[in-house]
């Protein structure tokens, strides 16, 4: 009977010490892996980015040409001056191009990439508009984004960044959910929202109960940094502000150049520079991010205690009427998407009753073509004409 209580005794401290020493394990690979507790830490997330418009006021060939060349180069230059700075770039859509224009340069961004210097952000093959195409086009530019930069670096974000986009309806959080995003970014809000900036960090939900952290606040794309962020009033009163009202001690911050490529200007990452290293010995933190670094650090337990919203966004300002503008293009986006999937279906089952093989490869290029013209200054119709030849 004694050996009995003893045995049981010993398999239930055992358990315990299990149970603790795995706690403990999993508690030391977060940190090993940059999570952090952003209940304790006071944290600013600080996301460097290029926006680059793949046509707007220009077309494709001077996109090649010249943006994405220096979008190569001078982050390249900013990487060897400057060991603290993270890049984030979105858009698979650019990144094809830039392997089949500068491939050598591509190359050597890849490089950059594995060393966590480059991140490929975004989860999308264009930044595209997310009013007018259908839903199957937003999880298609999620599908086909993320298993390019799978396939090209072994790996994908699991954020979804649209800082430029001209609105977003209420389904967005719920598609993005389903494909297993975890964040979602805009400073769009701030150029005129039909129901304001709910919150600068929250949780934006679906209709169906679905949603993603969203940073609705991280400042315009084209925001420099010019100080040392570890005495920036402004940004450590934001940081305090979510810690006391959320439990969680950080906020989200874009800086960077905005449109046609290239990286932030050299001023901002000496700063930057500047404020990690006076990091180490301030209570604020500056963080150089990839972008989905911040929503990756919540808890589900932090998530439940930020503000929430549900619905959509609509500008009332910057291109509100651009969706009634380029009729053709919608028109012809629409017919593409009917196509696409009408074509495909009947390809299935030509291939399930073994009359046709079914063609991924083309199937998926002619869906890429589409992606590509949805970008957010195409198929709203804000880009100059010679952009739709293309």
């Amino acid at each position: 009977m004694e050996k009995r209580i003893y045995s049981q005794r010993r398999n239930i401290f055992l358990t315990i010490f299990l149970i603790l020493t795995l706690f403990c394990f999993n508690r030391a690979l977060s940190l090993a892996q940059g999570q952090r507790d952003l209940s304790r830490e006071k944290v600013l997330f600080t996301v460097g980015y290029a926006h680059l418009d793949t046509q707007w006021r220009w077309d494709y060939q001077k996109t090649i040409k010249e943006y994405l060349w220096r979008t190569l180069v001078d982050n390249f230059a900013l990487f060897e001056k400057y060991p603290g700075y993270v890049f984030n770039f979105s858009g698979a859509n650019r990144y094809r191009m830039m392997k089949e224009y500068y491939p050598k340069e591509y190359e050597k961004m890849k490089e950059y990439v594995a060393r966590g210097r480059w991140f490929p952000s975004g989860s999308s093959m264009e930044e595209s508009d997310v009013l007018a195409p259908s839903f199957e086009s937003i999880i298609r530019q999620i599908l086909y984004g993320t298993e390019y930069f799978k396939k090209e670096f072994g790996f994908s974000s699991r954020e979804y960044m649209l800082p430029d986009c001209f609105g977003f309806p209420a389904s967005l959080p719920s598609i993005l959910a389903h494909c297993g995003l975890k964040g979602f970014s805009t400073q769009k809000l701030t150029w005129g929202s039909a129901v304001g900036v709910p919150f600068n960090v929250g949780i934006w939900y679906g209709p169906d109960g679905q949603g993603v952290v969203a940073a609705l606040n991280p400042g315009d794309y084209v925001s420099k940094i010019t100080g040392d962020l570890t005495r920036d009033e402004k940004w450590i009163k934001r940081v305090l502000q979510n810690g006391q009202k959320y439990g969680i001690y950080a906020d989200y911050m874009y800086y960077g150049t905005g449109d046609v490529g290239g990286a932030p200007d050299e001023d901002s990452v000496r700063n930057l520079q500047l404020s990690l290293e006076s990091s180490q010995q301030s209570e604020f933190k500056v963080v150089s991010s990839r972008a989905d670094e911040f929503f990756l650090s919540l808890t589900e337990m932090q998530k439940k205690r930020l503000p929430a919203y549900t619905g959509e966004f609509l500008l009332t300002n910057h291109s509100a009427g651009s969706i009634t503008s380029q009729a053709a293009m919608k028109r012809w986006n629409r017919k593409n998407e009917f196509l696409g999937y009408s074509s495909e279906a009947a390809a299935v089952v030509a291939d399930w009753l073994g009359g046709a093989v079914y063609n991924k490869e083309k199937f998926n290029e002619a869906w890429r073509l589409v992606l590509g013209a949805q970008f957010h200054d195409i198929l709203p119709g804000t880009s100059i004409p010679r952009a739709y030849e293309f």
